[in-house]
């Protein structure tokens, strides 16, 4: 098993964000660090991203830190060429597949459908990206689970960041969910506090 898939596991939460300001990206990390998390996706949709993240990965080296966002092999091999230990994008890229493989790292792709979701473990994801959640709700997951039933998805988009929004998901027989946006817009004093109410429900699941 591997140590992304060992958190994944313990933890059931991905957070992620865009490092587009380098004080505020460096804060965070900071307090998901002290949460005891281990993995974290920054995403990349910004020109500062790449460089941001070069920095990033210096200043947190413990943790893993994962490039997402990521269409083609040459953004993926320049990131992982800057310490990204996992990839993540919106779909199955094969290139970008064949690129992790290489560099023996973990890629997480994006599904939408069963047949997605085949074509991503066969590309051999181990975790596969279930994106838009929103859209296609903790039933296609529970669904999912009939004829697939050891995929491990990670459900982003549309989670809501609390007990029960996570509870659905994990209860639909989702992996682990992504925290993005909807965390993170809450106030300053007040992410942190909500996040350690959640780790303390998910992890509570996982014993």
């Amino acid at each position: 098993m591997s140590r992304l898939l060992t958190a994944l596991t313990r933890d059931h939460v991905l957070p992620l964000f865009t490092p587009d300001d380098l004080p505020v990206a460096r804060q965070r990390l900071n307090v998901l660090q002290a949460a005891g998390l281990e993995a974290v996706e920054l995403t990349a949709r910004n020109p500062a991203a790449q460089t941001h993240f070069t920095s990033l990965k210096g200043e947190f080296p413990e943790l893993m830190l994962g490039a997402g966002t990521i269409l083609d092999a040459g953004t993926a091999r320049a990131f992982i060429a800057q310490g990204a230990t996992f990839i993540v994008g919106p779909c199955l890229v094969p290139e970008v597949a064949a690129v992790c493989r290489d560099a023996d790292i973990p890629y997480l792709p994006g599904a939408g459908t069963v047949r997605e979701v085949v074509e991503a473990q066969t590309a051999g994801a181990s975790v596969v990206k279930l994106f838009p959640g929103e859209v296609l709700g903790p039933a296609f997951v529970r669904a999912l689970r009939g004829p697939l039933p050891g995929a491990r998805v990670l459900v982003t988009g549309g989670v809501a960041p609390t007990v029960e929004g996570v509870r659905e998901w994990l209860n639909a027989g989702a992996l682990a969910v992504g925290l993005g946006s909807a965390l993170f817009r809450l106030p300053d004093d007040e992410w942190p506090l909500r996040l350690k109410t959640l780790l303390a429900f998910t992890r509570e699941v996982s014993t």
